[in-house]
């Protein structure tokens, strides 16, 4: 019996050096498992910055298309503030004019002079009566796209606030972890 537990000490003592190995790796394989999780995580990383890049280069893409679109409904608000602007002006004119022919009207004796003014003061009434009915037309598609302006705007709004976002995260990205100590 003595042997025996002398032949298992003995048997302990010569393996307890191949348990120990056997728990821990040896430390050039713990180097090499770091690396190796370094390097799945730096890919990781390289993949993820490449997918927000991709998106902010489709972004930009959108964002340039939006900026036309814009600019065609700013044209056209532009273009009908002007047609208001110009309505404005000629009905000022001619209310102008027609104060003028009445006066000259009231001033004048003779009959053939009366008679034309007088079919001139009908033909000015007539056609500003025409431009008063066009004016809320006019003012309801100038309303109208000033609204889609509004409209393109927000969208473009919407997707600088994207592009920001995106860029938030890529210098988000870049900065070195925090170590703690």
């Amino acid at each position: 019996m003595l042997k025996l537990r002398v032949l298992v000490l003995a048997f302990l003592f010569a393996a307890a050096p191949l348990l120990a190995n056997a728990q821990a790796p040896p430390s050039g394989c713990e180097t090499l498992q770091s690396l190796l999780e370094e390097v799945r995580k730096l890919r990781q990383d390289l993949q993820s910055t490449a997918a927000t890049v991709q998106r902010m280069q489709i972004l930009l893409y959108r964002i340039r298309s939006q900026m036309d679109v814009v600019s065609q409904a700013r044209q056209r608000l532009d273009e009908s503030q002007a047609v208001l602007t110009q309505m404005n002006y000629q009905r000022e004119q001619a209310s102008a004019q027609i104060k003028q022919q009445e006066e000259s009207f009231n001033r004048s004796d003779d009959p053939n002079s009366r008679k034309s003014i007088e079919e001139n003061l009908e033909r000015m009434k007539r056609w500003l009566e025409q431009m008063a009915q066009a004016e809320p037309e006019a003012q309801a598609k100038e309303a109208e796209r000033a609204n889609d302006l509004r409209i393109e705007q927000a969208k473009l709004n919407d997707f600088e606030d994207q592009l920001d976002r995106l860029d938030n995260q890529l210098s988000a990205a870049r900065q070195p972890p925090a170590r703690s100590r």
